[in-house]
This record gives structure tokens, sequence and C-alpha cells, in this order.
């Protein structure tokens, strides 16, 4: 088992005094997203077993950390195992905000040439789920495309996991999240749009910030985009710089 902080947990880690005591917030400050259970126990081997679960435990019911364990073939967290199931059917709610958001940013478009609208900027700034520095997973069939975008965030110095195959895709999802995803929605023997609703599905990735960049550039594709949990939309050919700058937006930072 590999536990993240979530967006509160940073959040109260990042404050002083915060909310938890000092134990808590200590062993909340050791949570990574690297180390499994047994590794902050050889860690903090002066604590018991059961006291240190027991801790951990209260952290995740408490909503500081979240199960991100890596995924073994055939168990619940499989990502694999998402892919057959069937795609929730949105809101009207959902579908009326959706309409919304497209026919502002659709002017965007039109100006731009690209399509740029931030969804989900968050308060403060994420912290990475990880070290020092951000991880950028990118999903795109096109391989030149995914090249340049990851060439950009390497030169900001943001860490790069990409995937085009179906095979690729599901093994990159079954290993710890990262802190955004950058995907097309047309994908080699996947179709994107069920791929993006089942990460918003999945326990991993609910909360990880998405930005889709594709050549579908139609009214449809956007809203079919949002309504599934789209943080941002852009359009190919996409300007390095301006990913760049959704991807700092979604975490935060600017």
């Amino acid at each position: 088992m590999v536990y993240t902080q979530t967006a509160k947990g940073r959040d109260e880690f990042a404050a002083n005094p915060g909310k938890l005591g000092p134990n808590l917030k200590f062993l909340l400050g050791m949570i990574d997203g690297k180390s499994t259970v047994e590794d902050l126990q050889r860690k903090l081997s002066k604590i018991a077993p059961d006291k240190l679960n027991a801790a951990l435990e209260k952290l995740a019911a408490d909503g500081y950390i979240e199960s991100s364990r890596p995924a073994k073939p055939g168990d619940d967290m499989d990502f694999s195992s998402f892919i057959g199931r069937p795609v929730k059917e949105p809101t009207l709610q959902q579908k009326r905000q959706a309409e919304q958001q497209t026919i502002a940013g659709m002017r965007t478009l039109k100006s731009a040439g690209y399509f740029v609208n931030i969804l989900s900027r968050p308060a403060k700034r994420i912290e990475p789920r990880a070290g020092d520095k951000y991880s950028v997973l990118i999903l795109d069939g096109d391989q030149a495309n995914a090249l340049v975008l990851a060439r950009t965030l390497l030169l900001a110095q943001i860490d790069v996991r990409s995937a085009a195959r179906k095979d690729e895709i599901l093994a990159e999802l079954n290993k710890p999240p990262p802190d955004v995803i950058v995907m097309d929605v047309v994908l080699p023997e996947l179709v994107g749009l069920e791929l993006l609703a089942r990460l918003r599905e999945h326990p991993n990735f609910k909360s990880v910030p998405i930005i889709i960049v594709t050549a579908q550039a139609g009214h449809d594709d956007v809203v079919a985009a949002l309504v599934y949990g789209t943080s941002s939309y852009m359009t190919k050919p996409c300007k390095p710089e301006a990913l760049l700058v959704s991807v700092k937006a979604v975490l935060g930072l600017d």
C-alpha cells in the first residue's frame, strides 16, 4: 500500500501550526507517494505496526491522505478492470455547465487559435506528490507531438512519463499517479473520452488535473470533455509554451 497527500493534506502540512498534533504532522510529512507502509515501518521502527496503521487510517479517514498503491493485475485498483466498466451518464446540471463553459471558450479558440479554459485552478499551490519535482504523464498516440510537449516540460524541470498504445497506457496508470495528466482524446485502441471518464472514477486519479490536447475542436467535442471532467481543453497544433502555462495553472503555480 502506498499513500499520497491529498490537497487537504498538503494544506495542513504547509500550515503553521495546523490542526494535527506533532506526531501525526510528522507522519503526514513522510507521505511522499512512493514509500509503502512497509517502508514507513522501517523508517519508524520504534513505532508498533498496529499504531502506525491506526495513525495512517486516521489520516486517511480525515481526508489528509489517500491510497495510491501500485495496482497488481486482477486487484480492485487495477486500472484494467475500469476499462470494461460502463461510463456514468452525466447529470443535466453537468451538461448545462459544460455548455456554458464551451460557449465562452470557443471565443478564445477563434481569436487565439487554440482553446484554453482552466476549470479547476486551485486556491493554493499543489505540492508535488513525490519528491521536489512535479511529474506529468502524456497520453498521446502522436509520438512527434508528445516529444515536443515532453521537451518543453523537461526544460521547465518537470519530470515526464509518456504512453501511446493501450498496454503502455494501462501500465502507466497502474503506477502511482502523476501530478498532471496531458492526454489526447484520439488514442490507439482506446476511446479517449471514455478513458477520461474512467480516470475520474478511479480513486487514484479522480483529483489529478487532466489537460486535453487534441485536434478535435468542435463544440460537441469540448462539451463532452468538460462533462467528463477535463481541467483544461487545448487544440492541436498546440503551442508548447501554452501547455506549460496550463500545467502551471492547474497546479496553482501562477
